[in-house]
């Protein structure tokens, strides 16, 4: 299926800005912020060491590998219930660790408990062999899984009982490393406010006996809902009074009066991490594109809005579950289906932030409630987020990118506290999310477009229009083209690329192609005629590697097409 681009031509000068040095509500991103869980590798588990067999998977995480590169995921959790009741072989462990190193990603580490199964001293050999005997250096490591679920634990002393001994014994072996936990089922405050509580018998946030501090990352784990939701409480869940949002700020509270109380400053400050999360534990056995659970688009949806309420309140890590899961409707919560290999709206969703979202998480606000929206800004661009959850009404929008008032009669007013004052109208259909991306000066760069009806049910990725601002005025919108640019490979390219044209007919005809920087200035200018439907780019080596826009144009006829090239040395 074939979608033509609208290329629109943005006049500066048309444009009005100011700035602001200081812009509202920010938060630094983590570079590791956006996590994986690496769930079904061949095996888990020793069937010889054992008690219980081990946890056959057939491989289905490792056919994977370049899809979760490619979802934007940075940092990647090896842990859960199987890891956690069945140790994993010395190579099971290696075996992931490099895979996760080898896609550019950083490892997450956890050793088995599983209520008094394994030992700490069996928890510190398990450091000693992977990061000085295999030389791998993990800097993230894990003690236990779901003490409340699986150990059936109640209390924060049941707790501390195993994990600080545990902490201690493996920084003993490499006091480097940063401990997480205590890795709870769901966000307990009962147990939480115990191991929070400084000074207190059950404390973790304090130093042991050496001088060495137990817990430097604070985690839980967050499935909101069982399969049996609303599309009503799917949409106001996560701010709802005493829910996700409500339990990350009064988790904050308690790490920092643990900070203040133990003198933790700096690097060496408690933080905050969400290591499994998702829409629902399991889904309802219906649950498909049109449903609520993690098949479905509105399940994308709310993944994205939980990491982004992750971000608003300085969440280090988000860990999404999991790449792929279950054999059966109920329990395929993965974000790509493991029997067909489709990547659903958990999957595109989490790409659309983990590929667009630097810098610093700005705040945003919209006077429709079935509509969310946030954004992100750094040096370079401003990424804005809208969420349409509203099940059959489109809305004409206005996106004010600072905090001033829109009095425009619009149907949906969206402000971003970026700090530029400018604003963007267009249009978001139902059962949609939207992706915009605008340059460090307010213009529109990138439109990213992703539906239920659009997208996900043709079981297509997101719609992407880039555009190129230049000093045309007023704006030139192109809608129908007799070609279509069929392919440019290899794309990224050290300089040469081919061009490929889906043309009319085979006769010959004559195209400009043109290079712009994303600043729509012109870097390169070919006239081309395309016999046999192929052109071969070759680019200047004074041109420096980055992101370009190849523009393709009919000869004498106001015909264009785009398409993204990267060039890399």
């Amino acid at each position: 299926m074939k979608k033509l681009k609208k290329i629109y031509y943005i006049s500066l000068l048309t444009l009005s800005l100011s700035f602001s040095i200081k812009y509202g509500f920010s938060q630094t991103i983590p570079n590791h912020f956006f996590g994986e869980n690496a769930w079904m590798p061949d095996t888990i588990g020793d069937p010889n060491g054992n008690i219980d067999p081990p946890f056959i998977f057939n491989g289905k995480l490792h056919k994977n590998w370049k899809n979760i590169k490619n979802s934007g995921a940075t940092i990647i959790r090896f842990g859960g219930i199987a890891a956690d009741r069945n140790m994993p072989t010395k190579h099971q462990y290696i075996k992931i660790i490099d895979s996760i190193r080898a896609n550019g990603m950083e490892p997450m580490i956890q050793v088995p408990f599983f209520n008094n199964r394994y030992t700490k001293q069996q928890a510190a050999d398990l450091v000693t062999y992977i990061n000085v005997t295999k030389g791998r250096n993990i800097k993230y490591w894990i003690i236990g899984n779901e003490p409340d679920l699986s150990y059936s634990y109640s209390t924060s002393t049941q707790i501390a009982a195993y994990f600080k001994p545990f902490a201690s014994a493996m920084k003993n072996v490499d006091p480097s490393i940063l401990i997480i936990g205590p890795e709870i089922a769901s966000f307990n405050k009962t147990i939480i406010d115990g191991l929070t509580t400084p000074g207190g018998a059950s404390d973790i946030t304090g130093k042991d006996a050496a001088g060495r501090y137990y817990l430097d990352i604070i985690s839980f784990h967050a499935y909101p809902f069982s399969g049996a939701q609303t599309r009503a409480s799917v949409i106001s869940k996560l701010t709802d009074p005493g829910q996700l949002q409500d339990d990350i700020i009064y988790l904050n509270s308690r790490v920092a009066t643990c900070n203040s109380f133990h003198a933790r400053t700096g690097t060496s400050k408690i933080k905050t991490a969400i290591t499994e999360a998702n829409v629902n534990w399991q889904n309802n056995p219906s649950d498909n594109l049109n449903g609520l659970g993690a098949n479905s688009f509105i399940g994308g949806q709310f993944v994205a809005e939980m990491m982004c309420i992750g971000m608003k309140n300085s969440l280090d890590i988000f860990n999404l579950w999991s790449v792929v899961e279950g054999n059966s409707v109920v329990s395929n919560i993965g974000y790509i289906n493991g029997s067909t290999g489709v990547k659903k709206p958990l999957y595109y969703h989490f790409k659309l932030l983990a590929d667009n979202f630097k810098g610093e998480y700005v705040d945003g606000i919209t006077n429709q409630v079935n509509v969310k929206s946030y954004g992100s800004k750094n040096s370079t661009q401003v990424s804005v987020l809208i969420l349409n959850q509203d099940l059959t009404n489109s809305f004409n929008y206005k996106v004010q990118l600072n905090s001033t008032p829109i009095t425009d009669a619009v149907a949906l007013k969206i402000n971003i506290d970026a700090g530029i004052a400018i604003a963007y109208t267009d249009v978001v259909a139902s059962q949609s999310s939207v992706l915009l991306t605008f340059n460090s000066s307010g213009a529109l760069i990138r439109k990213t477009e992703y539906s239920l009806t659009g997208n996900a049910m043709a079981n297509l990725p997101p719609t992407v229009t880039e555009y190129l601002t230049t000093g045309v005025t007023p704006p030139i919108i192109i809608d129908k083209v007799p070609f279509d640019v069929k392919n440019v490979y290899p794309n990224p390219s050290e300089g040469k690329f081919t061009v490929e044209l889906n043309k009319d007919n085979a006769g010959e005809k004559e195209f400009d192609v043109k290079i712009y920087n994303i600043m729509g200035q012109e870097i390169y200018n070919q006239k081309s005629t395309f016999i046999g439907g192929t052109e071969k780019i070759e680019l200047p080596p004074s041109i420096a590697s980055g992101e370009y826009i190849m523009r393709v144009k009919e000869a004498n006829v106001d015909n264009y097409l785009v398409r993204k090239i990267v060039l890399q040395k």
